[in-house]
């Protein structure tokens, strides 16, 4: 195995029976607008998607904003999106790669502590070998188009987007599955299903290791 070698995606549950509807056929996708609207934490981001959101629903200190002789001061939202950024919604996974030294371990170790506390214990596995048939299964699935990659994270607000978040989330390490396009304000999730399921693809609580050929040093287990 390759440092820094792609191992998997994992998708972590508090509630187990959504883990079994997924691998059950339920594909749940959510909208950007619910994230901005959110206060949990790991699941907040009033920036989600964009480069800056005003919501005054939200508690936001008010904006005095003029274009020309046009004043929006009282506008109830406001999102500005970079280059030609729209919506989608989105499905987000942690994406597991090989540590390449001990210091990169420690910090896998901790992220996932983080995750788990944050989304709970129970977990998804996607096998590295098994992304792209769930694709291939996902594209002829669903109605909207599907773009899906890993997120970039940086303190460079003008980069932010559907596959570049703030530096505070490089914690949950996530790949996103992004269907179609929606408006900036949209809540309702897309949902689909798969009529034989995602069992054979996606694994539930599965014990994944990282040790020796001999299995008397354990690096890293991954378990519910």
């Amino acid at each position: 195995m390759e440092s820094n070698q792609f191992l998997g995606l994992v998708k972590f549950f508090r509630n187990e029976d959504f883990l079994d509807s997924l691998r059950d056929g339920c594909f749940h996708c959510t909208p950007p607008e619910v994230y901005r609207l959110d206060e949990q934490e790991g699941v907040s981001d009033k920036f989600e998607s964009c480069a800056y959101s005003y919501r005054k629903d939200r508690g936001d200190s008010p904006i005095i904003a003029k274009f020309g002789d046009i004043d929006i001061s009282d506008a109830l939202g406001i999102t500005v999106h970079n280059r030609k950024e729209k919506d989608a919604w989105m499905h987000c996974w942690f994406s597991l790669r090989l540590p390449k030294d001990l210091e990169a371990l420690e910090k896998l170790k901790d992220d996932v502590a983080k995750m788990k506390a944050q989304f709970g214990t129970h977990y998804a596995f996607l096998p590295a070998q098994n992304l792209k048939p769930l694709v291939s299964k996902l594209q002829g699935l669903s109605n909207k188009p599907l773009f899906c990659g890993e997120v970039e994270y940086t303190g460079d607000r003008s980069k932010w987007g559907n596959l570049v978040k703030a530096l505070d989330y490089a914690y949950q390490r996530e790949y996103r599955f992004l269907f179609g396009e929606c408006s900036t304000t949209e809540t309702d999730y897309y949902i689909f299903n798969s009529h034989d399921g995602f069992s054979d693809l996606i694994l539930k609580n599965t014990d994944f290791k990282l040790q020796s050929d001999d299995g008397e040093q354990i690096w890293f287990d991954l378990r519910a």
